[in-house]
């Protein structure tokens, strides 16, 4: 504990310092926690459907818990410090921009694991869509596009 205080007071938090670091370290975990899971539970689910980077869930709780640190960061300045020390915008920043890196690496770490099932129900995901649009897919059509994904990744 006097490490991680020392750590903190070198940033210039000399109030709460703890509670500071411990706020902080849940945030970053959660967002690489989130990123790991979201992965998972979409290997997991049915066909995959392409949505906007706004639309996903995961952007949603990344936001969230970027908006909850920032209101955190203005109530602890405001209401219980009164002042910003130029180390303290470099800890706040450095937090505010670790966050959603650490959720994308997260990601990216569960999509290495599950990525031939996940490709697998995007293209689900693309025969659902063209069947509701009335397109017609053959199975000449689709073992072609199987090959010539296969060569690509190849």
């Amino acid at each position: 504990m006097r490490a991680i205080e020392g750590f903190m007071k070198s940033f210039g938090f000399t109030l709460d310092p703890i509670i500071i670091a411990m706020i902080c370290l849940v945030v970053l975990l959660v967002n690489f926690a989130g990123g790991m899971f979201s992965n998972i539970i979409l290997a997991f689910s049915g066909p995959i459907q392409e949505r906007k980077i706004t639309k996903r869930t995961s952007f949603r709780l990344a936001l969230v818990s970027e908006l909850f640190l920032i209101v955190y960061v203005i109530y602890y300045h405001v209401v219980l410090v009164g002042k910003l020390d130029p180390g303290q915008i470099i800890f706040w920043v450095f937090t505010l921009i670790a966050a959603p890196l650490l959720a994308a690496l997260g990601a990216q770490l569960t999509y290495i694991a599950f990525a031939a099932k996940i490709e697998e129900l995007k293209k689900k995901g693309k025969n659902m869509d063209r069947a509701q649009k009335g397109e017609s897919v053959s199975a000449d059509n689709e073992d072609a596009e199987d090959e010539e994904e296969e060569e690509d990744e190849d």
